[in-house]
């Protein structure tokens, strides 16, 4: 009689989770106080670092990490803590899943760094193979590969302006697409991200997104959608641009860093037949959204629309490489002659990681799993919308968010409860996503976090909504 193989949870053994719980708690402290403000490394942080990184109006940061695994992270002293942010939306498998790490490191000492224009190598092509095998739709056919979200982005807008030859990509005001020069210009997340750039922007065109949420009064969801695609016929073709001047359309399916906005399903339906009318490319931003963080592999299954290009980065290679990629048409990518990529996008390593994530998340199921805890999440975090300064909470798989108000009738937002939450979480044990100056707390864990981690982070964050 054989030995029957060890129980697996998401990324390794059973054995090898329960070691990791006992171990991280127990740790000897690395160095001096509990704390960041008594912590020398907080000192070294603080003096190596840019200001914005560590001021008091400014960080996100209250801790020194020593080490991460799963779904947990150990600071300096040696305490421990939940992490609800996967590292924003990077760690969809847990932190250093043991299967990815174990072929990375083979990758390394098999192929070190090799420039995947001028000495191609196997593992890129069957990481494009593999995600081609994950097309939500069959007109994507090629696959483009980058370092980060940023760059499969802007990939993606310059094959489409150069395949179309045409100047012009429209976006939405609030979605987030990077912050290098060009992304913060085609994303319009905050004023405050493109101030002094303001004046650099003439090849982006915005109209609003329609946020249900924040609907002008008296129209039902989707209405206010076909209101939007009214605003892009009446006020953007008819008196900023001919619609033979753009190239495409990029949209956000969730536009997740303005807060886990969900638009009407009959929008982003009626977007992509405007494309269509108009010859314009649909570009989908999957970057934070897709590999099963809203419990279907892409966002854009939940819309039943067939993008022609789409991004995607973050938790491709289970955050142990940066890669990411762009998969298009081939219309825009098998005819069209563009001058596009840079240096280190395919690190053979990096395709390594990202086929050994693929082929976990299609084996254990990962965005089924999404799907079914994040639907017992939201709906006991929907009993937090009986809290005076909740005015909403709303998500689709794991990709959730807590819209912070100071009354529920005027739905002012209210960023200072936001942060207070967010560091009384921490100060108890629990991470959750939160940036400066936003007014919603986001729950985005790792997609193989245990029932039980997921219950008590949000036992924190609920704590946190009741105290602060």
């Amino acid at each position: 009689m054989t030995d029957s193989p060890p129980r697996r949870y998401i990324g390794g053994t059973y054995k090898d989770l329960v070691r990791l719980r006992r171990t991280m708690p127990n740790r000897k402290p690395l160095t001096g106080p509990k704390g960041a403000s008594g912590d020398k490394n907080w000192a070294r942080y603080r003096e190596l670092f840019p200001r914005y990184f560590w001021s008091e109006e400014t960080r996100l940061a209250s801790i020194i990490v020593a080490d991460a695994k799963g779904s947990m992270v150990r600071d300096t002293s040696g305490k421990t803590y939940i992490d609800l942010t996967s590292q924003w939306a990077t760690n969809n498998l847990g932190n250093v899943p043991p299967e990815v790490l174990d072929v990375t490191v083979k990758a390394l000492g098999r192929y070190g760094f090799l420039t995947y224009f001028m000495t191609p190598h196997l593992p890129m092509i069957e990481l494009a193979e593999r995600l081609l095998k994950h097309r939500p739709s069959a007109n994507l056919s090629r696959v483009f590969l980058e370092l980060s979200g940023t760059g499969a982005v802007e990939g993606a807008v310059k094959h489409a302006v150069e395949a179309s030859k045409r100047p012009l990509i429209l976006s939405f005001l609030g979605q987030y697409h990077g912050l290098s020069i060009g992304t913060s210009l085609i994303g319009s997340l905050s004023a405050h991200e493109r101030r002094y750039w303001e004046a650099w922007g003439g090849g982006a065109l915005h109209a609003p997104y329609p946020f249900p949420y924040r609907r002008p009064s008296g129209m039902s969801e989707g209405e206010y959608g076909d209101w939007v695609l009214n605003y892009i016929e009446d006020q953007i073709l008819g008196r900023q641009a001919e619609p033979d001047r753009i190239a495409g359309v990029i949209l956000e399916p969730i536009a997740c860093e303005a807060g886990i906005w969900i638009p009407p399903a009959s929008f982003v339906r009626g977007l992509a037949k405007l494309c269509g009318t108009h010859d314009w490319f649909f570009i989908d931003d999957e970057v934070e959204t897709g590999l099963g963080r809203t419990g279907k592999m892409w966002a854009i299954e939940h819309f039943g629309v067939a993008p022609d290009l789409m991004a995607i980065g973050k938790g491709i290679s289970g955050g142990m490489m940066p890669i990411a990629a762009v998969m298009g048409t081939e219309e825009v990518m098998g005819e069209a002659m563009v001058a596009a990529g840079t240096t280190f996008a395919g690190h053979p390593a990096a395709c390594a990681a990202a086929s050994k994530t693929l082929e976990i998340m299609e084996r254990d199921r990962i965005p089924q799993r999404s799907a079914r805890l994040g639907a017992v999440a939201l709906k006991r975090m929907k009993e937090w919308e009986r809290l005076p300064n909740v005015g909403e909470v709303r998500g689709l798989g794991l990709c959730l968010g807590i819209e912070l108000v100071h009354d529920k009738r005027s739905k002012r937002a209210y960023a200072e409860l936001g942060r207070r939450i967010f560091f009384d979480c921490v100060k108890n044990g629990t991470i959750p996503l939160w940036n400066y100056g936003d007014h919603v707390v986001r729950i985005e864990p790792p997609l193989t976090i245990e029932r039980e981690e997921l219950d008590a982070g949000l036992d924190a964050v609920e704590a946190a909504l009741r105290r602060v």
